[in-house]
């Protein structure tokens, strides 16, 4: 699941105590999202969501168990901070980004463990899979516009992350449907999680049982690090080829019609298209920039150094673009697609590995190399290569096709 979904995704199917989806409205994939009663209503909050449906349901849902939400998440927070030894009470982005992935995996790891799984996730529990998430959310959509914002160095206001939140379109769904909470709800719970403002007793009878629901956290610690860190592999291997195929795409005469079909298909599948006012060169090497900032983060620098040593990342981190290197653009583009993917292999295997471990299941599985290509790029990816690497070229142009 982890390496075919990644985490969010592939448990958001599952169950809530009253047998909702814990994904709600974005459950995917969307042949497995049931339908059942929802209370939708037209957002009247001012920004990006005014006007859209937000689901007043889920609403409802979270707000039934918010004080006990809050002091959970500074239960969490708290064991967090000492286990990462960060000393100040408030986190960067990406400290934040790190923290936010415990909103996934804590349903995940239990649903998925070997011993004593379970079989539908409390209220409190799916609440907080609702909530969590925000810091991860707010840095994926900056990272798939390209924005930089995201590497700031220091803590943020919680004003200055609802911004950054409701100016990215993070605050909107893909299908169209707005975040229910209020601006103030949204405030009080950024400042909670990334300042730790929370300051009342820690008393919560619930939130005390849900900590303790997590019987070895060094184990789920290891899950959370080794899922997300696969998750974070597979998204530089799509934006690292994605740098190749685009190349392949914007040259004049490089492709015959097959191929542009192939490539258009692998982008597709690889490459999140950011809109209009964007500049897909720009988005995929900052793309890239933040991903190994990521890793870095979850204690995985010798992705990086590989990458480098390797010159698959130029100094800036973002990758080299492929029709700036000279030569035959098909043959730089193929090679280095498959550097890009046996050299990511390795380290996809290794947290698979490591991922099973954590659940003490699946530990027999593994993943081949033609797996991470179908899985980075679609299948169409394995016929393109062949095609590059196989039909002759003359001036930097396939026989028959115009140079």
């Amino acid at each position: 699941m982890e390496f075919d979904y990644d985490v969010w995704n592939g448990i958001c199917t599952f169950h809530s105590h009253d047998g909702r989806q814990i994904g709600e409205n974005n459950t995917n994939p969307a042949i497995y999202r049931e339908a059942v009663d929802t209370e939708h209503k037209i957002c009247k909050f001012e920004g990006s969501r005014n006007g859209l449906p937000i689901n007043v349901t889920a609403l409802r849902q979270v707000m039934a168990v918010w004080p006990d939400a809050l002091q959970f998440t500074t239960m969490l927070r708290n064991d967090y901070l000492r286990r990462r030894g960060i000393t100040g009470p408030r986190l960067t982005l990406r400290q934040g980004y790190v923290f936010s992935k415990l909103g996934a995996a804590y349903p995940a790891y239990l649903a998925r463990k070997r011993s004593h799984p379970i079989t539908s996730l409390p209220a409190l529990e799916t609440a907080f899979f609702t909530l969590g998430v925000g810091p991860f959310m707010i840095v994926r959509t900056f990272m798939e516009k390209g924005d930089l914002a995201v590497l700031h160095d220091g803590p943020l206001t919680a004003a200055e992350l609802y911004e950054m939140a409701d100016r990215s379109g993070t605050l909107v769904s893909a299908g169209g449907k707005g975040c229910a909470g209020s601006k103030k709800l949204i405030l009080d719970f950024l400042d909670v999680t990334m300042n730790g403002t929370f300051a009342k007793p820690l008393d919560s009878v619930d939130a005390q049982r849900a900590v303790k629901s997590i019987s070895d956290w060094d184990e789920f610690y290891a899950y959370v690090y080794a899922s997300s860190r696969l998750e974070l592999l597979v998204r530089l291997t799509q934006y690292l080829c994605a740098q190749s195929l685009w190349a392949l795409q914007a040259r004049d005469g490089a492709l015959g019609e097959a191929e542009q079909a192939l490539v258009a298909d692998c982008l597709d599948k690889c490459y999140h298209d950011p809109g209009e006012g964007h500049d897909d060169r720009t988005v995929m090497g900052h793309c890239i920039q933040v991903l190994l900032a990521l890793l870095d983060e979850f204690d995985f620098p010798q992705v990086r150094a590989a990458l480098v040593t390797a010159n698959l990342v130029n100094s800036g981190n973002g990758g080299y673009l492929i029709d700036q290197v000279g030569g035959d653009v098909r043959v730089s583009a193929a090679r280095r697609m498959r550097l890009v993917t046996e050299l990511i292999f390795p380290f996809c295997k290794q947290q698979l590995g490591a991922t099973h471990r954590a659940l003490q299941r699946f530990e027999a599985r593994t993943i081949t190399l033609d797996d991470l290509h179908s899985r980075a790029c679609g299948p169409s990816l394995q016929p393109l290569l062949a095609m590059l690497e196989t039909r002759p070229t003359q001036h930097g142009a396939p026989l028959g096709v115009p140079a």
